[in-house]
């Protein structure tokens, strides 16, 4: 069994498990704070790959933590990978799946994830990312303070340096880097919607997964300025003056992100958003555009909203009636407006899925629509209901990954056996085949807009045509973002 593998940049030396290989807290880029993602530094001798390296700073809602901002296994040198490899160490390279992970672009990190189960059943090598995170790497600072030093987007920069790097270095663990699928839940489902905008990182990556979220989350350009001026204004920033930014210590830093986001209700005050640079202009200009050339699953949870009632914190989505009105008449035409209105009953259930459907459901539903115009596509929606918060946002990660411990047996509402236990199977399979094949397994027939086949992912499957069809004619392929700067 091969532990000791050598990169462009030194000698890693992983571990190993009943079920495989893993190499873990390998630096992927370097950069310094608000620059861009460099190649990291070469090392020499060889560097033990057998613990997780560090997460992103970061502070955030009700998970706020000093310990998070500059505690044990947190640096702003967060630029690190994780990989899982099956025991095999035949000849053969197998297809790679690049996991980015969720968290409003403001928490969070790839260390969650263990891909050892994954890339055991699944036959696959399965690597896990960190990226920087809020203000470090969502905050539209260039153009707050007027300067070209601070670029766009840096932690999708970040995802496209570690795209780079499996692309030279993976097939050394045995992963063939022109068999790279990307995925990602909630944050990191935005993320992968980005990249497939993204046309500099499409050589990078030949499939792409979805899980509850696309552009429609984006910030337009004009709150991302607006957000940054309040960072300018708090930290009392002067223009053009990076040397400032960076000297700054990186409690303030954080902290004042609890600031902006008392300025700034209904949104996260760190975000991606179109930059006409690495992405288009608009939520428009997107609709609009071409994504990448490759097959497409994705889907949502049918009662998404329903996680950001349960946890405590700050108010980044609109969760009422009267939110979700208030942006769908802005944006909207009125007699779109009154019909998009008159699919959703005004009682809690149907405002449920007016939030459900508004933010995560129709945007992702949408996207998976006009890709599949040119290529295959796979559409789900997960129903398996977890006794208090229904099949919320985020519950299809235990079956996807099949959390361990008292963890999973909370998230997936009950013990890993019966028909939870398949579920979880059935999941991890589907998952593992499209990265092997660019494809679900047989018994999942694909997406069209004349068919519109969807699987229900339940402790018992069904395959349902148009399961949402009133509210999706409703809709009528319109999206409705909830990040625009509104006077």
């Amino acid at each position: 069994m091969t532990l000791a593998i050598r990169t462009r940049d030194g000698v890693l030396e992983g571990g190993h498990s009943e079920r495989g290989r893993h190499w873990l807290g390998i630096p992927y880029a370097r950069a310094e704070r608000f620059g861009l993602p460099l190649p990291p530094a070469a090392w020499s001798g060889t560097r033990s790959a057998t613990a997780f390296g560090p997460e992103c700073p970061q502070y955030f809602g009700a998970m706020a933590s000093e310990k998070k901002i500059d505690g044990p296994g947190v640096s702003e040198d967060c630029l690190v990978l994780n990989i899982w490899a099956p025991a095999t160490t035949d000849s053969a390279l197998k297809p790679v799946m690049m996991w980015i992970h969720g968290g409003a672009f403001m928490a969070g990190t790839g260390n969650t994830y263990d891909g050892g189960d994954l890339s055991a059943r699944g036959d696959i090598v399965v690597v896990t990312i960190n990226y920087r995170l809020g203000v470090l790497g969502f905050a539209n600072l260039g153009e707050a303070l007027e300067t070209a030093q601070i670029p766009s987007n840096l932690g999708v920069r970040d995802q496209i340096a570690a795209l780079e790097w499996i692309r030279g270095n993976i097939a050394a663990f045995g992963g063939d880097p022109q068999r790279v699928t990307i995925a990602g839940e909630s944050a990191g489902s935005i993320a992968v919607s980005m990249l497939m905008h993204c046309p500099t990182a499409w050589p990078l990556f030949q499939g792409a997964i979805l899980e509850s979220g696309a552009i429609s989350l984006l910030h337009n350009r004009e709150r991302s300025l607006r957000i940054g001026h309040h960072y300018r204004e708090i930290l009392n920033l002067r223009s053009h003056d990076l040397d400032q930014l960076r000297s700054l210590d990186l409690k303030t830093l954080l902290k004042a992100q609890s600031k902006v986001q008392a300025l700034e209700r209904g949104t996260v005050p760190a975000a991606p958003w179109f930059d006409g640079d690495l992405v288009p202009s608009s939520l428009s200009d997107a609709r609009a555009a071409a994504t990448a050339d490759v097959p497409l699953l994705a889907g949502f949870n049918r009662d998404e909203i329903r996680t950001f009632e349960w946890i405590k914190g700050p108010d980044i989505l609109p969760m009422t009636r009267g939110a979700n009105e208030l942006l769908i008449r802005q944006q909207l035409s009125q007699s779109a407006a009154d019909q998009v209105l008159g699919a959703y009953p005004d009682t809690k259930q149907g405002n449920r899925a007016l939030a459900t459907h508004l933010t995560f459901g129709m945007p992702t539903l949408h996207f998976a629509e006009r890709h599949s115009q040119r290529n295959p596509t796979w559409f789900y929606r997960f129903d398996c209901a977890h006794f208090m918060i229904g099949a919320a946002h985020g519950l299809e990660l235990p079956f996807v990954w099949n959390f361990k411990g008292p963890l999973g047996v909370l998230a997936r509402g009950g013990l890993l056996i019966g028909k939870r236990r398949a579920l979880t199977r059935r999941m991890q399979q589907h998952w593992a085949h499209f990265v092997r094949h660019g494809r679900p397994e047989a018994d999942w027939p694909a997406f069209t807009t004349q068919e519109r086949c969807v699987r229900l992912f339940n402790l018992d499957d069904q395959m349902a045509r148009d399961p949402d069809q009133p509210q999706r004619q409703a809709w009528n392929g319109a999206d409705v973002s909830t990040n625009v700067a509104v006077a």
